[in-house]
């Protein structure tokens, strides 16, 4: 029995290091970069469940060593701490006394792959201390920093604000890194973040208003022992302009008096710079450029003197802005004239218009140059070229017809007031000519000979057109908002002015009078009213006493405000995979102006919905979140866009990673508890499946009768009694294993993003319950899939070459691996799965495919469809080579065929020329110095030696007739050998002698190796048949030798 209780106290022992390791947990990172010169924080925190320490404030920090425990840090014994951290240690202070945090300041050379780990209460060790050595962290020294990251929010245009931000990541928290920008931002803030991979990040954040279109934003990180970083980003703007603006002081101006007009036009960048010109360029301009905030102001300032032929004409001032059609504003020149009669003058317009049936009044002042007589009396008088017509007198006597009795003065002679009104104008009125005459004598005392009024008389336009009333909008309409909308015209006859109304919107109405200048009034209608969105346009109407009638319409252009989007449920502190529903909103004015609202996770679910408040449209998009680690200290924005604009709204995302917690037994429980080995922790892809694995061992002999999955916050996911499942997961979970070989593995179908548990197993014998430990699993959600990883392929590959590549991505829905496509089609397409680790299994697809024609750039990709839909595809780059070539290859086997039936033909064509030439009369053929060309043989044009014509048309023999051997009748050649088909084209000599001699029928001499003259035709006179055809050579007898 003494082996027996060895191996007791064996197994007593490893339980309790198994307790004592497990008791405590020691969270810390294994490697941290240090930067020279600068501090260094290592996270350290410590828990434990058991075996509490005595001193929990008191921690040791050590240099990891294969012998002995070198001192790193240690508050009660600083003397003994090793040379290179001595003085420069120490632990981080904290309230939960749970902290081991060290702190290191000057780090240098000596500290780079030192291996440190703390211990907790070194004093008191004992059998249950926990191993701390088991755990180090390694540094690693850094000679420069990690430069900065720059980011910009908001509309880019210039005279509007963005936010600016520049984060730098680091690993001193106590001593954090100094930022600056190069430029200046108002509503600075600077934030430290601790980041879930150890080290921590420090943000400034600001806003800058953008004054031009184009500058480098530069961030400084400033750590401590002096190391810098630098990165800088080119921000751009959109720049805008403004039509130009006529000003001035008066609306008249006074004949020969210089006056000010100002033209001025307004942009947000110095290079839209306009030039400002004047259709009056003779006249005297200043220019200027002023500032107001954002905007800039080019100012043109013309000094502008009237002349009496000015009065009626537009003073246009035109703006030419770089890039962009010329721009103009224009305004009517009024003139007012002044005359000077003996010692007296008077002021009166050049003209006034009058509506036909309605009254005009002519304005009219005067002035003496001494003083003025009493007992002054005002007359007016038509200009006539043969004389004067009185148009009004004080005694209304010899008055024109068509004036009596509808003229009077408007205004008291004592006051220098001379004007006249005329009532009821007429179309005989028109064009009429009056001026006035003010003086103690009649204007028969004086005469007029050398001395005309023509030019200082005020003509009277009669008009039966009324003129459009101008319209214009004084307060943006904006729905919700009230607003105003004003139609005004002028007129000459204030007694009884021109009616207004308008119509389209409804409101109330305030009409105001006004004297612009003499004898010129102005009505004006303002209407009130409330903006709503079917506002279009509205009309006005002008109504003269004449019945003269006009109409405009003024299209309002409502704008539909929105308000700042707001992100009513923010994520707050999640957990890694566990679903979080995050809710954006945006109140609006407009149902038309409907926006968008986008998440910068776009592969995640949200729905959108609207709503209908009084007044008020509220669009809200709840968003299923489901964060990684990695997406820690990153921003989660939800973007509402409009037709017009846009509005954002972020949070900063705080994702931290999920910690197991054990089950705890109640002991009063009538569960037996087994041991199943169950993952904590697993992952799978939302919308598709998961297979959880589940294994246990049971000794006994009767098997489980049943395995029950439920959720551990309560109810059942898993039941073989469909009643007792929840709905939320009726029909969509089920066992895949066999309980009786001990395998309980869960398949979820149509994974939810809030599926995330924990879930937990437990099964029945009879009526016998059974619990297990390390039973529960908690689901980490992942929204998008894994992206396929492909295998490397060359970057040039010869078209028709054949390329073997494979595509695997990981998954945990092993009843439903992914499917794989291909850009190309392949010849082969093996799939396999393999299981990479418990759970987990990687899917692979492996083709091989023949490289298609084309030469340039080509895609490969690989697409992944996972269970239900997603996919997640993989794309390289290939450049294809060497069409031609493997175009040529692919058509031997038809082109060689051809060759050889083309050669074949020329065989036959061959011979059968031979066979035709063979009987043929011999032709003696020609010197070789005489010889012509194949082409020449072939021509029907002779050679500048030949005198001879050629037959006639009639008798011209074919071309194929010329490669016969049949000569004509008569015709008498030598007989000479025959020779090959090439050698009939060649010029070499024949080498073989043939010194036989015929007659030829014109022939006198024969002469063997002589040349002798003889005729190359026989005469007409001496044989009328048709000569042979002419050789090239001129010769009676000759021989090949």
């Amino acid at each position: 029995m003494f082996w027996f209780r060895h191996l007791l106290l064996h197994f007593w022992f490893l339980g309790c290091l198994y307790s004592a390791i497990q008791a405590w947990r020691v969270d810390m990172p294994t490697n941290i970069k240090g930067l020279l010169n600068s501090c260094l924080a290592i996270p350290c925190s410590f828990d434990y469940n058991e075996y509490p320490p005595k001193r929990a404030d008191r921690v040791v920090w050590y240099q990891y060593v294969s012998r002995g425990y070198p001192l790193v840090c240690d508050k009660w014994h600083p003397k003994d701490v090793i040379d290179i951290f001595r003085e420069k240690t120490k632990v981080h202070p904290s309230t939960d006394k749970k902290s081991c945090t060290l702190e290191i300041e000057g780090v240098n050379w000596n500290h780079d792959k030192q291996k440190l780990y703390p211990w907790v209460d070194p004093e008191n060790v004992g059998k249950s201390t926990h191993r701390f050595y088991d755990r180090t962290v390694t540094i690693e020294v850094v000679g420069q920093p990690e430069s900065p990251q720059i980011m910009i929010y908001g509309e880019r245009k210039v005279g509007k604000s963005v936010t600016v931000q520049c984060s730098a990541k680091h690993t001193c928290s106590i001593h954090p890194p100094t930022l600056s920008l190069n430029i200046t931002m108002k509503d600075k803030e600077v934030t430290n973040t601790q980041l879930s991979d150890y080290t921590s990040q420090t943000t400034l954040r600001g806003t800058l208003v953008l004054e031009r279109d184009f500058q480098v934003i530069e961030c400084t990180a400033l750590h401590q022992g002096g190391k810098t970083a630098r990165i800088s980003e080119t921000l751009t703007a959109q720049c805008s302009i403004n039509p130009p603006n006529i000003s001035s002081v008066s609306t008249e101006y006074f004949e020969g008096v210089p006056s000010k007009v100002t033209c001025e036009a307004s942009y947000t960048c110095s290079k839209d710079a306009p030039v400002l010109t004047w259709n009056f360029a003779n006249m005297p301009v200043d220019k200027d450029i002023k500032e107001s905030g954002s905007l800039q102001k080019t100012v043109s300032t013309l000094t502008f003197t009237a002349s009496a032929k000015d009065n009626g004409k537009s003073l246009i001032c035109y703006a030419t802005f770089p890039g962009v059609p010329t721009q103009e504003k224009s305004m009517t020149i009024r003139v007012k004239r002044n005359m000077l009669n003996l010692d007296w003058s008077f002021t009166t317009p050049g003209s006034v218009t009058g509506m036909k049936g309605s009254c005009v009044i002519i304005p009219c002042t005067f002035s003496y140059s001494n003083a003025k007589p009493a007992g002054l009396q005002v007359a007016w008088y038509l200009y006539q070229s043969n004389g004067r017509a009185d148009v009004f007198n004080q005694n209304q006597s010899n008055i024109l017809s068509r004036y009596k009795g509808i003229t009077r003065l408007t205004g008291s002679v004592s006051d220098s007031n001379c004007s006249l009104k005329i009532d009821r104008l007429d179309t005989s009125h028109n064009e009429d000519k009056l001026y006035p005459w003010v003086d103690i004598k009649p204007i028969t005392s004086y005469h007029s000979q050398g001395h005309s009024f023509l030019d200082k008389s005020t003509k009277i336009i009669v008009s039966d057109y009324a003129q459009e009333p101008q319209m214009s909008i004084i307060d943006v309409p904006r729905v919700g908002d009230q607003s105003r909308v004003t139609c005004k015209v002028q007129h000459t006859c204030s007694s009884a002015p021109p009616v207004l109304s308008m119509n389209g919107i409804p409101g109330t109405n305030r009409t105001i009078d006004s004297l612009l200048s003499d004898g010129i009034w102005e009505r004006t209608i303002e209407r009130t009213w409330k903006v709503e969105e079917d506002h279009k346009k509205v009309e006005c109407t002008v109504r003269y006493p004449g019945g003269q009638s006009a109409k405009s319409e003024l299209l309002l252009q409502v704008e539909c405000p929105f308000e700042t989007i707001k992100m009513v449920e923010p994520p707050g502190e999640l957990t890694e995979g566990v679903a979080k529903s995050v809710i954006c909103s945006v109140s609006y004015k407009c149902k038309k102006n409907t926006p968008t609202i986008e998440w910068n996770f776009s592969d995640m679910q949200y729905l959108q919905k609207n709503k209908i408040s009084s007044n008020m449209y509220t669009t809200e998009s709840n968003l299923t979140f489901i964060g990684s680690l990695e997406d820690n200290g990153k921003s989660l924005t939800c973007t509402a866009r409009f037709v017009a604009g846009e509005t954002s709204k972020s949070s900063l995302l705080q994702i931290k990673k999920y910690v197991p917690v054990e089950e705890e037994l109640n002991e009063k429980d009538t569960f037996r508890v087994l041991t199943a080995d169950v993952p904590a922790r697993f992952s799978a892809l939302t919308q598709s499946c998961v297979v959880i694995p589940c294994s246990f061992q049971d000794n006994e002999d009767q098997p489980l009768t049943r395995g029950i999955w439920y959720k551990k916050t309560g109810g059942m996911v898993y039941h073989n009694a469909r009643s007792n499942v929840l709905d939320h997961f009726k029909d969509r979970t089920k066992i895949l294993g066999n309980l009786n070989e001990g395998d309980c593995s869960l398949e979820v179908d149509d994974i939810k993003p809030f599926d995330s548990g924990p879930f937990c197993f437990y099964g029945e014998k009879g009526t016998n319950k059974y619990r297990f430990n390390n039973s529960c699993v908690f689901i980490v959600m992942k929204a998008s899939p894994e992206t396929p990883v492909m295998s490397s392929v060359p970057a040039q590959v010869n078209a028709g070459s054949t390329v073997n590549v494979f595509c695997s991505v990981s998954h945990s829905c092993s009843s439903h691996p992914p499917t794989f496509s291909w850009s190309v089609p392949s010849i082969n397409n093996d799939v396999s799965d393999t299981e990479i680790s418990r759970g987990v299994w990687k899917t692979t697809s492996t083709i091989t495919f023949v490289v298609a024609g084309g030469d340039g750039l080509r895609n490969l990709s690989c697409t992944a469809t996972f269970w239900r839909g997603k996919n997640q595809t993989r794309t390289f780059k290939l450049i294809v080579e060497g069409t031609m070539k493997y175009q040529m290859q692919k058509s031997i086997h038809v082109v060689i065929p051809v060759v050889i039936l083309v050669l074949i033909l020329f065989a036959v064509l061959g011979i059968f020329f031979y066979r035709k030439r063979k009987h043929t009369d011999k032709r003696p053929p020609p010197r070789p110095e005489k010889r012509r060309s194949i082409w020449g043989r072939l021509s029907r044009r002779y050679l500048e030696g030949d005198r001879e014509k050629p037959p006639r048309p009639e008798k011209r023999r074919s071309v194929w007739s010329r490669f016969s051997r049949l000569s004509e009748e008569s015709h008498v050649g030598w007989q000479n050998t025959r020779r090959s088909f090439w050698n009939r084209f060649s010029r070499r000599p024949n080498n073989s002698t043939d010194l036989t001699v015929s007659y030829l029928s014109d022939a006198e001499v024969v002469v063997c190796e002589r040349k002798e003259n003889k005729q190359r035709y026989p005469s007409p006179k001496n044989n009328q048949r048709r000569p042979a055809p002419p050789t090239p050579e001129d010769v009676s007898l000759y021989g090949n030798i």
